[in-house]
């Protein structure tokens, strides 16, 4: 059996498989373990427990939240946790595409024919609010170190507006993401080999404390055990450039 501690990362993410399931676990929650083969699953502020036994087969896509919303038209914040099935949103084009994946000669087609999907769910999907976009690109680049109210007024919003406007199109508010930013880029710093409490000063918390009870909050681990685990995992399992997504656990 393989695990995988996934953190939050601010990212939509779209798995497509056809071969063994996935189990799914919210941590310290494993009655509400779901077992699925494809997922899409909007950005989160909770650590889960994904489990397989090895031979899982599956095309993943990394997106950012509003992306998402743009190819398949759903409110990301409808979704459940830890995700949806896509078939339950895009209803059988999923089972058709999973059909086709499985029966590609190799990785390459397999692509080919996800890329196909996924333009002709652009060409028939809705577009993000460009407040949106604009709003989440200040809040990526400042690593979650921009007032809401400051945030809201650079796009011409009241800040109830830009919480559901969020809510649907990246599916967080921007203080719940803003929150998982800030933690990003303290395990970022951590991992480079900063102490913790010049990461708590750089990311904007109130100190080391503070920092400590965020991480626990979002990761279940305490700063320095998670680098530590993320450190001595086997291999990377990392799933997208620029972020820890999760660490790898003995079976």
């Amino acid at each position: 059996m393989r695990r995988r501690l996934g953190i939050p990362c601010g990212l939509a993410t779209l798995v497509l498989g056809f071969g063994e399931a996935l189990r799914i676990s919210p941590v310290g929650a494993p009655h509400r373990a779901r077992t699925v083969v494809s997922l899409l699953s909007p950005p989160n502020t909770s650590p889960a427990l994904v489990e397989h036994t090895g031979g899982i087969r599956a095309v993943e896509v990394v997106l950012a939240p509003w992306a998402a919303f743009e190819l398949f038209g759903v409110a990301l914040d409808d979704l459940p946790a830890p995700g949806a099935e896509p078939a339950d949103l895009l209803g059988l084009r999923v089972h058709h595409l999973s059909e086709q994946l499985a029966q590609a000669p190799g990785w390459p087609a397999r692509f080919a024919i996800l890329d196909q999907f996924l333009l002709r769910c652009r060409g028939e999907g809705r577009l993000a609010s460009e407040r949106v976009v604009a709003a989440w690109q200040r809040l990526e680049q400042s690593r979650g170190r921009v007032e809401i109210t400051a945030l809201a007024e650079s796009v011409c919003w009241s800040q109830r507006q830009i919480e559901r406007k969020f809510g649907q199109q990246v599916g967080l508010t921007p203080k719940r993401l803003a929150r998982v930013l800030r933690l990003q880029h303290a395990a970022a710093l951590l991992s480079a080999g900063h102490r913790p409490g010049e990461a708590a000063s750089i990311c904007g918390f109130y100190d080391q404390a503070h920092l400590t009870r965020e991480f626990t909050a979002l990761t279940a681990r305490s700063p320095l055990r998670f680098i530590a685990e993320h450190q001595s995992g086997e291999g990377s399992a990392d799933r997208a450039a620029g972020r820890i997504t999760s660490i790898l656990q003995e079976g």
